[in-house]
């Protein structure tokens, strides 16, 4: 048995280098080709803005009657010095500057007591306990399921009703036409007080026996321990408000009958209406809708990364 054990062949052995050399070329041509793809992928979506940007700095011929990205017959900056401020021989009334100082006030009202009710209501349904709790959240999960369209009317009916109310007590209380119609109905929302729930509710229990051990109830708890740590889940609800709001169009036109409290995708729609044969300042108008977003995205995606990836897991 020892002869036939000795005399029987074996694989022949390969270098120990030529093997780990094979398994490292055959990865990097996998991680090559996904760059690739990827690269690809980023670029369809790139072309898209950098068409956009370059047409807003094109002047109204070469916008309009040639395919050129990069402007070749002149830079005109100046395009959107007029889509802000608006110029007589545009031909075009813009009141851009107006709308931009209407939806920070609006983004300022709406973040600062959307994030307030909304954290708030998380910890309620992920620490505190009393009778239909869980019913109540199933049912406020519900409400994700419906088309915001079909919500449209009812929600106008609401508004218009709660307006005349007040307006009869005094006339400048009134909703519509006013910033209660844009902000009041959209403070509590059922995603960010979904997101917050789920990060709440992962805390660990020591936290709250250490606080009750130092006198801290809900309260302190929630303001000087809870919030402190879920900076990334609550940046994440931030920057979704924020995008809620600037990008509201079907129901500040629904709530409004002038200008005066109309957001920026309001304008730009108007924009487009009176100005679409002036293809750069359309793009320019929107430009300067599209780069608060970006700019804002930027500076928080390392929270909203973080906010989405870690909520819901212990």
């Amino acid at each position: 048995m020892a002869d036939l054990a000795q005399r029987a062949p074996t694989a022949p052995s390969l270098p120990f280098e030529s093997v780990v050399g094979s398994n490292q070329r055959r990865f990097n041509w996998y991680r090559g080709g996904v760059y690739v793809i990827l690269s690809l992928v980023a670029l369809i979506y790139i072309l898209p803005f950098v068409w956009m940007l370059g047409k807003s700095l094109q002047n109204s011929f070469e916008a309009n009657y040639t395919t050129n990205i990069v402007p070749t017959l002149e830079w005109v900056p100046n395009n959107y010095n007029e889509v802000l401020f608006g110029s007589t021989d545009v031909g075009i009334n813009n009141q851009f500057i107006r709308f931009l100082g209407n939806t920070v006030i609006l983004e300022v009202l709406s973040i600062t007591t959307q994030t307030v009710i909304c954290v708030m209501a998380a910890y309620a349904f992920a620490r505190m306990t009393f009778p239909g709790r869980d019913l109540m959240f199933g049912m406020l999960l519900l409400t994700l399921f419906v088309p915001s369209v079909i919500l449209l009317v009812p929600n106008f009916i609401i508004v218009t009703r709660v307006s005349q109310g007040f307006e009869a007590i005094h006339p400048s209380l009134k909703w519509l036409d006013n910033w209660p119609s844009l902000v009041i109905p959209f403070l509590a929302n059922t995603f960010s007080i979904f997101l917050l729930r789920q990060f709440f509710k992962q805390l660990p229990d020591e936290l709250w026996d250490a606080a009750r051990i130092d006198g801290c109830g809900h309260p302190l708890f929630l303001t000087r321990i809870v919030v402190p740590i879920s900076g990334a889940s609550i940046m994440t609800t931030i920057l979704f408000a924020f995008v809620g709001v600037w990008s509201a169009l079907e129901w500040p036109i629904l709530v409004t009958s002038s200008n005066n409290w109309r957001p920026i995708a309001v304008a730009l729609a108007q924009f487009r209406s009176e100005g679409g044969t002036k293809l750069n300042l359309v793009m320019a108008a929107s430009v300067i809708s599209l780069l608060p977003i970006m700019i804002l995205y930027l500076f928080t995606q390392r929270f909203f990364t973080q906010g989405i990836s870690t909520t819901g897991l212990k």
